[in-house]
């Protein structure tokens, strides 16, 4: 059984074929896509399938292990742990659909997302994640606001691809390192 995290509010679980049609209506709005590097747009229903399709590989890899969020029975966005390849990082990464912003559910999903990182996940010699890394576009200060609120600190500025807008486009680097008795 795939790990299922509940928080006050949220039920962040693995992914199904059954929420393709939600994905594509959610992350398929231009407002969500745009601010995100990995997302196309248009996004179609095929895209979404096969997103869905590659996660149990991916999670059974510990590359890339995404978390639907769920409110009230409802698909809202998506929280994941990517592991970088140059180091025994993982990066935090989410979205959430437009008609679910401003309620505090990227907080509160990423904020499971970095306890579940940091009391679960290994890194690649078996010991602790002791190093979380997140970004956001520059423009996106809700973004910035949510990561700031769980202790990430900016650490650089970038330029990255956008698939959405076909682009680079300026972001920011942040990290969240493990601390005695934080992060638990």
């Amino acid at each position: 059984m795939e790990k299922v995290i509940t928080t006050d509010r949220l039920i962040l679980r693995p992914f199904t074929l059954s929420d393709a049609a939600s994905v594509r209506a959610l992350v398929g709005n231009w407002k969500v896509a745009s601010m995100l590097a990995r997302v196309s747009y248009p996004y179609g229903q095929d895209l979404a399938e096969q997103w869905i399709a590659s996660h149990p590989q991916t999670r059974a890899q510990g590359s890339h292990i995404p978390f639907a969020i769920e409110k009230d029975g409802a698909l809202v966005g998506c929280v994941g742990l990517d592991r970088e390849d140059d180091s025994d990082a993982y990066e935090v990464g989410y979205w959430v659909g437009e008609p679910y912003w401003n309620q505090g559910i990227a907080t509160e999903a990423a904020r499971a997302a970095v306890t579940h990182a940091f009391t679960a996940l290994k890194s690649k010699d078996g010991s602790p994640v002791t190093r979380l890394t997140a970004g956001h576009m520059a423009e996106n200060h809700a973004s910035g606001q949510v990561l700031t609120k769980l202790g990430f600190r900016y650490t650089a500025e970038t330029d990255v691809w956008s698939e959405a807008r076909r682009a680079k486009v300026h972001a920011l680097r942040m990290v969240l390192k493990r601390t005695n008795g934080q992060n638990k």
